[in-house]
């Protein structure tokens, strides 16, 4: 086995950790931030929806929408991208 190929795949086993212990150090932000399942469609649609088509499709108000997205930015949800935002996990 090449040296790349032992390289990816311990880089693919670190992701794999980081993923279990961020869920695990979020796990109680994300059940206050998703008590309402409106807010936990939005944080779904999020990073492959447009703010628009978000709006129009949970009948969420921009604002709802952009308040809800600069939270999770804070708490580390999601991370911005240029305009857009991304989720974490």
């Amino acid at each position: 086995m090449s040296d790349l190929s032992e390289v990816v795949k311990k880089l693919n086993r670190i992701e794999q950790l980081l993923v279990l212990v961020t869920r695990a150090h979020l796990a109680p932000v994300f059940e206050k931030e998703f008590a309402d399942p409106r807010m936990f469609q939005l944080y779904e649609l999020t990073g492959t929806h447009g703010q628009r088509e978000i709006k129009k499709k949970l009948n969420m108000s921009a604002n709802t929408i952009s308040d809800a997205w600069k939270r999770w930015e804070q708490l580390g949800l999601l991370t911005r991208e240029g305009q857009e935002y991304r989720k974490v996990l």
